[in-house]
């Protein structure tokens, strides 16, 4: 157990030595500052004694806890956290399996009373100390700042610091591995952030072809409702115009499932780093006290998809109760069984290689 206190509290100062690891925390809390500086008033929003009116973000419309809330989550932690300040936690931890594995280096630490097995995962935890204490501190500012200026003390705010910890683990596992194999840096780096850049261009595609199928679905059960009215039964001439648009709702719908279909079940194969970052979306913020679009609006469905029939505010609502329903075990135990066979193989290579 000594030997792991060790091995963790040389990793804490390794990092603290590193001026990006200083830099990241300043850039937080620059971000919270400015966090702070945005308020609510009867028009819309206020920076700094501007005012930038707005009919969905003002007082009548939002509680000033559901807007700092959901700038938290989309702001603070989907951008900061799940990307600029992931980028630079990549940046500084990338060199810590090579560096492990290095000549010299790696002869020092077996010569340790400890199992290799138990090494290289400690090193593992150690190099998530970075992501863990950068969302700790935002998390902690934000905390204080939507107590002070939305009039919230969420203790729930807290839960970022392992959903997000978890998010990165993901991708530092793939890291983790390629740097036993390579014993490169560079490498690690640069062929992490491509499997990120693959893992968010499937996660983009099944998105933009689910809400295609939901429009898609939604436009058919509204013609099917219009054909059905017995209040507003159409003519001749606008029946068979629905009959019309039902055949061809129906001629692309098996085109839609079938391409989702696949998209999902590849997406179900990867870390779900998007979804990860989503689940805060879903236990912090209430739907219901978010700012709704007009029933009427047809935005979002009709530009995207050419629905005629589907009301904007609708749709929008059925793609995020849809979103809300992937499973906890779907989002968290598929990726955590995944980082787990990563973890084992990178483990086992480190264990039986020759050094």
């Amino acid at each position: 157990m000594m030997q792991t206190i060790a091995i963790f509290v040389a990793a804490y100062r390794e990092l603290s030595a590193r001026r990006l690891f200083w830099l990241a925390l300043g850039i937080t809390l620059v971000v919270v500052g400015l966090f702070a500086c945005l308020g609510l008033n009867e028009t819309g929003i206020s920076f700094l004694g501007w005012t930038f009116d707005s009919p969905f973000y003002n007082t009548t419309t939002t509680s000033p806890e559901t807007f700092y809330k959901q700038l938290f989550v989309s702001l603070g932690v989907e951008w900061w956290l799940g990307l600029i300040a992931t980028l630079l936690a990549l940046v500084t931890t990338c060199g810590i399996v090579p560096d492990l594995v290095a000549p010299g280096s790696v002869d020092l630490l077996l010569a340790k009373p400890i199992t290799r097995s138990r090494l290289f995962l400690t090193k593992y935890a150690s190099g998530l100390l970075f992501a863990a204490l950068q969302v700790l501190v935002f998390t902690t500012a934000s905390f204080i700042v939507i107590g002070i200026r939305g009039g919230a003390w969420e203790i729930s705010l807290f839960a970022a610091v392992p959903i997000v910890t978890f998010f990165y683990s993901l991708l530092f596992s793939i890291c983790a591995l390629i740097g036993v194999v390579t014993r490169s840096s560079v490498a690690s780096l640069i062929l992490t952030l491509l499997a990120w850049a693959v893992i968010f261009t499937i996660n983009f595609a099944e998105m933009i072809v689910s809400r295609g199928r939901l429009a898609n679905e939604m436009e058919g059960r509204s013609i099917v409702a219009s054909l059905a009215s017995t209040e507003d039964p159409p003519d001749d001439e606008t029946r068979e115009e629905l009959e019309a648009d039902l055949a061809r709702v129906r001629e692309h719908e098996p085109n839609w499932n079938t391409a989702h279909g696949w998209l999902f079940g590849i997406k179900t194969c990867l870390p779900k780093t998007t979804d990860t970052l989503a689940l805060l979306d879903r236990w912090l913020i209430d739907p219901a006290m978010l700012p709704q679009r007009g029933e009427d609006s047809t935005r979002g469905a009709e530009g995207a998809f050419g629905s005629r029939r589907v009301r904007g505010g609708e749709f929008e609502r059925a793609v995020r109760d849809e979103r809300r329903a992937h499973s906890l075990w779907w989002i968290v135990g598929t990726s955590l069984l995944l980082e787990g066979c990563i973890l084992a193989l990178a483990t086992l290579i480190f264990a039986r290689r020759d050094y």
